[in-house]
């Protein structure tokens, strides 16, 4: 018993790491772009609307490419030319102040809170018409666009051009899932939260007393399970991002947590301690039926389904100590997939299911976030910190979300999977934890 308890404090611990939070999360580049591709993002004309009334789209995008860490962006105050389309630029001048590629745009008010929004991405080197003007690498025209949707259009335009340039999908579009407590005078206040990747548009889904932990978004990004308190009685909950409609999945004497959903959105993998220690268990969401994974004397825990939905990686200390196993679906065949170091736990899977990220504790004492092929192979510590809990990774495969504790002030973290371009998120009042980052998002651009 002793054992047990100790393992699930620790295990606990990793779904507690508190980081500090503001109602917004403002991006900081630690690192990357010193060799990001430079890029100059000038400002949008606008026609027929004052600037202050409406979003910026272009210091959207700058601020996007910027903050992915594969960009450095041209600053705004250091340019003297504005064009507003391909026939205005004068590519000498680009080319002298250091762009290799150049956006411009012009936003046209078309009726009352409507707009059409045109972009450019050109090439300053290269792509050159018959006229010796350069033939744009991307050309849009964004018709009826109300000003409330301006964010969302400027996150799209990124991820276009993301892609365009770098060749994977951009994840800008994308939102973030997380706790918040905030401390009140009669108690702390937990929240679910979802906000844009960079930190905009928060967005109270839940609000409790008690503690909330382990938001797992499903495929579609259409509904978030999470865990929740109700003084000593925990379950398992989905709520509709959309409609804030809450359902209740399980609520068992004991332990109900770490949910994790299967690629077809049909059920949840889950932990269980009903019939004693922890196991894993697959709910059926329509037919509320329970199948059991694992059994033994050991503690099971933090299951995530791999992307062909054929297996579950899982936490356990079948081996003495917490490590990551595998389990086939079909055969029930349990294999370990983890052996540098004597603590390895909350696996993540990349979206091409070939990669495990995960929280590692090295000879040091120190848990950081760390990256292995899931067929075996070496680990790779992508953080270096006293503590970095909780990763998530992102839907294009190129970086990890997570929580850490700097000096003392908690922020988010994301870094990429060779560990070359690292962001803080910094915040500044209340308290969050567990950072998940959702998959795409259906895009109405």
């Amino acid at each position: 018993m002793k054992k047990m308890n100790k393992f699930l404090l620790t295990i606990l611990m990793t779904w507690g790491c508190i980081l500090a939070a503001a109602a917004e999360i403002h991006v900081e580049v630690s690192g990357g772009q010193a060799s990001g591709i430079p890029i100059a993002v000038v400002p949008f004309s606008l026609e027929g609307a004052d600037k202050h009334d409406i979003e910026d789209i272009a210091g959207v995008v700058q601020s996007d490419l910027n903050n992915s860490g594969q960009f450095a962006a041209i600053p705004t105050q250091t340019m003297q030319q504005f064009p507003t389309q391909g026939s205005q630029v004068q590519y000498a001048y680009w080319q002298g102040v250091g762009a290799d590629d150049l956006i411009i745009g012009r936003i046209q008010k078309t009726g009352s809170l409507r707009f059409r929004v045109n972009f450019e991405l050109l090439d300053v080197f290269k792509q050159k018409a018959n006229d010796g003007s350069s033939a744009p690498l991307l050309a849009m025209q964004f018709e009826d666009v109300h000003a409330h949707e301006f964010r969302a259009l400027a996150h799209h335009i990124s991820d276009l051009i993301f892609e365009k340039l770098i060749g994977v999908r951009g994840v800008f579009s994308t939102r973030i899932a997380y706790i918040s407590v905030i401390p009140g005078t009669k108690g702390d206040i937990h929240t679910l939260e979802i906000a844009d990747s960079d930190g905009h548009n928060p967005k109270s889904l839940y609000r409790s007393s008690f503690p909330l932990m382990s938001p797992a978004w499903s495929w579609d990004a259409k509904k978030i399970a999470f865990v929740s308190f109700d003084k000593d009685r925990q379950s398992v909950n989905v709520v509709d991002v959309n409609t804030g409609k809450v359902q209740k999945i399980t609520q068992f004497p004991g332990i109900n947590s770490a949910p994790s959903w299967s690629p077809d959105n049909r059920s949840l993998a889950l932990v269980l301690s009903k019939e004693g220690n922890p196991k894993l268990y697959i709910a059926d969401l329509a037919s509320k039926q329970l199948t059991r994974l694992t059994d033994g004397t050991s503690i099971d825990t933090e299951p995530c389904f791999t992307p062909d939905g054929r297996s579950v990686v899982f936490t356990s200390n079948r081996s003495g100590k917490p490590q990551i196993y595998k389990i086939d679906l079909g055969s029930r065949k349990i294999d370990r997939l983890t052996f540098a170091g004597d603590y390895n736990a909350k696996p993540s899977l990349t979206p091409d299911g070939k990669r495990l990220v995960m929280m590692h504790r090295g000879d040091d004492g120190l848990f950081n976030i760390a990256v292995q092929p899931l067929q075996g192979g070496e680990l790779k510590l992508l953080t270096r910190s006293s503590l970095s809990d909780s990763p998530s990774v992102a839907p294009n495969g190129m970086m990890v979300l997570y929580g850490i504790e700097e000096s003392g002030r908690g922020v988010l973290g994301a870094v990429s999977l060779d560990g070359r371009i690292k962001i803080r998120l910094p915040a500044r009042e209340g308290n969050v934890q567990s950072p998940a980052w959702a998959p795409f998002p259906f895009s109405k651009f």
